[in-house]
């Protein structure tokens, strides 16, 4: 576990190198906006990054940390890629709480498996593609999590894949 925390942790710095650029890229044009006296083009793009940003902000509202550090090293990652990020989940697992009795450390080596396994689904042309869309819609199954990942290229469901912390047998 402790290498799995080294490789959140090392992600996250070097997520945190891609924000601020993006973030001195943002400023830069807002400012050339406003030096070119053209004040609605410059709220019109705040409100395109603010969208852009969003998904940032739901990730860091589940209540558990490693998986929210997981989950920032897949956006980035899925970002790379030049697909928007869409996540789902239910409004429970914004509380602590609910990950006291739905998380277990060894979740965190199987799910972060799985967003690799993920981000392979992807190949060479992908970012040709006009729009990507990554969709991730978390659920709640017995006393752990599943999570959906459904990839649309073009508007159309190109690939998905399912984890769930509960297996059944058949």
């Amino acid at each position: 576990m402790v290498n799995l925390d080294k490789k959140i942790l090392y992600e996250q710095l070097d997520n945190f190198q891609i924000l601020r650029h993006d973030f001195l890229n943002y400023f830069q044009v807002i400012k050339g906006y406003l030096q070119l006296n053209m004040p609605d083009k410059a709220l019109a793009y705040i409100d395109e990054v603010l969208g852009e940003i969003r998904p940032q902000q739901d990730i860091y509202k589940i209540g558990q940390k490693t998986l929210l550090g997981i989950l920032l090293g897949w956006y980035f990652k899925l970002r790379l890629k030049g697909a928007e990020f869409v996540l789902d989940f239910p409004s429970e697992m914004k509380n602590e709480e609910f990950w006291l009795d739905h998380w277990q450390e060894e979740y965190a080596l199987s799910f972060s498996g799985y967003t690799k396994d993920c981000l392979d689904l992807f190949v060479q042309g992908d970012q040709d593609v006009e729009t990507l869309m990554a969709k991730i819609q978390f659920g709640v199954v017995g006393g752990g999590f599943s999570c959906e990942f459904r990839l649309y290229k073009a508007d159309n469901l190109s690939e998905q894949n399912v984890y769930s912390t509960v297996y059944r047998k058949a």
